[in-house]
């Protein structure tokens, strides 16, 4: 079976001037929703879900967060990557008293839990490579995103 890069042009939105965790999901949604990746029911779902399982990771040189959200939400396995002018607060996974500061998000719609978690390994490698990071922060092209993603196969 061919790999792929799980994210689409689409769906890579950059130097966003958005300011709030909402404001990420909502407009990434949409793309989302365009490319037919999740259900209508995502947006509500992922927002839901964050209040109680936090996704911000405090990773190398840069703070990020993997919203994410059940498979019953998602019609095909996708990954945005949605990088703001200014940095949002989002809670810190497992420790949801703990606020972080994070201009990266990588929203995940996965059909399938198991492959979820493997996706979640490799997204972690990326993480822990500061030039990655540096990378996506710094992007002007959906190109520039795409050149780093494609180090995680699907």
């Amino acid at each position: 079976m061919e790999e792929k890069n799980l994210v689409e042009r689409n769906c890579i939105l950059l130097d966003q001037d958005i300011h709030s965790f909402e404001e990420v999901i909502q407009l990434i949604g949409v793309e989302f929703e365009k490319a037919q990746i999740v259900k209508p029911t995502y947006v509500d779902a992922v927002i839901a879900r964050e209040k109680v399982f936090p996704t911000g990771l405090a990773a190398d040189g840069h703070n990020i967060a993997i919203p994410h959200t059940d498979p019953e939400h998602v019609l095909r396995p996708g990954m945005g990557v949605v990088v703001t002018k200014e940095p949002i607060e989002v809670s810190m996974m497992g420790s949801p008293d703990i606020k972080l500061q994070s201009n990266i998000f990588f929203p995940l719609a996965m059909e399938h839990p198991k492959k979820q978690l493997a996706l979640l390994r490799q997204l972690m490698s990326v993480f822990k490579n500061r030039e990655d990071l540096d990378a996506i922060s710094s992007a002007k092209t959906p190109e520039e995103i795409l050149a780093v993603t494609s180090k995680i196969k699907f």
